[in-house]
């Protein structure tokens, strides 16, 4: 059977964190049979879209709205890995409202990235392609024969499938013109809609292979047709999935297994992830230190412990400074990893937001409130566990311990300090601790 602290890793790295009842229940089954339970997303919630995208508010105010939405759903869902995927695939095909402005152009293909989460891999490339707001986002809209764009051609092979140095410039202009005529209703941009008087029907020679080529065809040549291309695109995806869930730069004897199990699955994402799950390398102490959570996977740690939801936590003001606001990647390739995130100014907004939702529960007396009169009665050790308990830190070391004993004992020994606020600021205090910001 499998150790507590090895399903507490699987659990913060497929979805957000567990409860200790649900690490005990997990501990107590075959590890692979877990990971199959987390990937079945077929008791997900219902992913209905929210009223107030065709409300009168401005744009802004929806995307603020929206993105509340969805940290909430990360929080609440009885699927969290599939929410976990659809945060990867936000990250992968990175599209910013800033350019699209249009939030419910944005929950559509958020929707997309969570309908198709685990799905094949080339069917996601080829539905995402033709929407919206991608079609927005990498100028494919206006594109037309006589005058291609090449931005969207060009991410698709760089970005989306196969990395950097894995085509020519002329396999870009020849999938561009492709791609010719795959844009939105002129009269609607929430449609797609392909126009044939648009489309370059001319042969094009993608590749080495010279025939008519129309768009999605290229995307069944990279993933499907070409053996050669599809084994690139295969290391490709599982490199950059394996340095999500895992750790950055990892073997290549890692890299060869993940895209071996992902391709003879014809490019299933469901047969990728559990490969990764149950890879011995996932629970290596590379993999258990390899990665500092984002802001968005912290601050969704920190509502789901404190009981209270985006909606009153209002994190979206600071997550901008942050360095990761939903629905606003800073560019096409998404955001970077780690050290990405250890400034001091983000740093400083997450505890910034640390104290407001902290001061704020204690005021609403909700999850951490309505303990107080029990902890300031605790020991100095046992008030740091429940706190411990409280952020689902279920392996504290022994230095991080001792300083926040130190540190309270103090507290406590100062006769001007407010005893009730000594735990706020101990909550405030782990909130902010490695073992919270560690993956």
């Amino acid at each position: 059977m499998p150790q507590p602290a090895d399903i507490a890793h699987l659990l913060r790295r497929a979805g957000f964190g567990g409860t200790a009842a649900q690490i005990a229940t997990l501990a107590s089954q075959d590890w692979a049979t877990t990971v199959d339970q987390l990937l079945d997303f077929s008791a997900a919630p219902a992913d209905t879209e929210p009223a107030f995208l065709t409300s009168d508010l401005g744009d802004w105010e929806k995307e603020f709205n929206l993105q509340a939405w969805w940290l909430d759903r990360m929080a609440t869902s009885t699927t969290p890995l599939q929410e976990k995927l659809t945060l990867f695939w936000h990250g992968h095909f990175a599209t910013a409202n800033s350019k699209v402005d249009d939030a419910l152009l944005m929950y559509r293909q958020n929707s997309l990235f969570r309908s198709m989460a685990s799905a094949g891999f080339r069917d996601l490339v080829q539905q995402m392609s033709l929407q919206p707001a991608m079609l927005i986002w990498l100028d494919n809209d206006p594109n037309e024969k006589g005058n291609p764009n090449e931005n969207f051609a060009r991410e698709l092979m760089e970005l989306f499938t196969l990395g950097v140095d894995q085509y020519t410039q002329d396999d870009v202009v020849a999938s561009a013109r492709a791609w010719t005529g795959h844009n939105t209703l002129d009269s609607d941009r929430t449609q797609y809609h392909f126009y044939p008087n648009r489309h370059d029907y001319g042969l094009k020679t993608f590749m080495g292979v010279t025939q008519a080529w129309d768009g999605p065809d290229i995307v069944n040549f990279i993933l499907r047709d070409d053996p050669t291309h599809k084994n690139i695109a295969a290391r490709f995806i599982a490199t950059k999935m394996w340095e999500f869930f895992a750790y950055p730069n990892p073997d290549g004897y890692v890299i060869a297994d993940l895209a071996y199990a992902f391709l003879t699955s014809d490019l299933s994402i469901a047969a990728l992830v559990r490969a990764i799950f149950n890879h011995p390398a996932f629970l290596s102490p590379a993999a258990k230190q390899g990665l500092v959570r984002t802001p968005v996977e912290w601050v969704v740690a920190c509502i789901r412990a404190v009981g209270m939801s985006a909606t009153d936590a209002n994190p979206q003001w600071w997550m901008s400074d942050m360095g990761q606001q939903l629905f606003e990647p800073p560019n096409v390739s998404g955001w970077r990893p780690n050290e990405y995130w250890l400034t001091t100014s983000r740093l400083w907004a997450r505890a910034s937001w640390t104290r407001y939702i902290i001061w704020k529960d204690n005021i609403a007396k909700t999850n951490v409130g309505d303990t107080l009169s029990g902890i300031v009665s605790m020991s100095v050790a046992n008030a740091v566990q429940h706190a411990f308990d409280v952020l689902g830190v279920d392996s504290p070391s022994s230095h991080t311990r001792g300083q926040l004993e130190a540190w309270l004992t103090g507290q406590r020994a100062d006769h001007k300090a407010w005893t009730n606020w000594s735990f706020i600021n101990l909550l405030t205090l782990v909130m902010l601790s490695p073992e919270v910001n560690l993956a």
